[in-house]
């Protein structure tokens, strides 16, 4: 569990440092919005953002203080704080999906050189990252449940598409409403 730990320290600390970036990138966007739909689109998704940095401001020291036990017992469903951890690495896992969708959204603005550089750099990073969480966490989840299933897998099944090693490329005109499907059963963050 320790490097397991140590990786997703890494991650999230890169993570946290992105999503700085990228709110520095929002701000003026904002502030100088051309109407009141540009400025709320993206204050929205700057909040979001906002909302995980202070969830990271948590998780953080969390993992940073579960990296120094040392009595593997710990690494259990009983230990309540391990749960806690637990659950906040699956909710950042969804974060951390939901930013990569918030770097494909800005790429859509942000078309010149510099800005869409630094996005693509981002994407690709945080899109890696979310891949690697989502297995650690499948592998993690397995290990004290053997009917573990990944609440969130319906919603990956639906954006396949955001797996693109190159330059984020989209076209305006042939995207489609996703289909709806039917969740099952209570996840963290659903209420549905």
């Amino acid at each position: 569990m320790q490097e397991e730990l140590k990786i997703f320290y890494q991650i999230f600390t890169t993570t946290k440092d992105a999503i700085e970036k990228f709110m520095n990138m929002l701000d003026p966007i904002i502030q100088n919005a051309a109407d009141e739909h540009e400025r709320l689109y993206y204050h929205h998704i700057y909040e979001e953002e906002e909302q995980r940095l202070s969830r990271l401001v948590v998780l953080i020291p969390l993992i940073s203080k579960f990296q120094q036990v040392k009595d593997e017992k710990e690494f259990s469903p009983a230990n309540n704080e391990f749960n806690r951890l637990l659950q906040e690495l699956n909710l950042e896992k969804f974060g951390l999906h939901n930013f990569v969708e918030h770097l494909d959204l800005a790429l859509f603005r942000f078309t010149d050189e510099e800005r869409s550089s630094l996005l693509n750099s981002l994407r690709e990073v945080s899109y890696k990252d979310y891949q690697q969480v989502k297995q650690m966490l499948i592998d993690i989840n397995s290990r004290f449940d053997t009917n573990y299933v990944d609440p969130h897998a319906y919603h990956d099944e639906e954006h396949d598409h955001l797996d693109r090693s190159h330059s984020v490329t989209m076209d305006h005109h042939h995207h489609t409403a996703p289909q709806t499907k039917q969740r099952r059963g209570f996840t963290v963050g659903s209420l549905i």
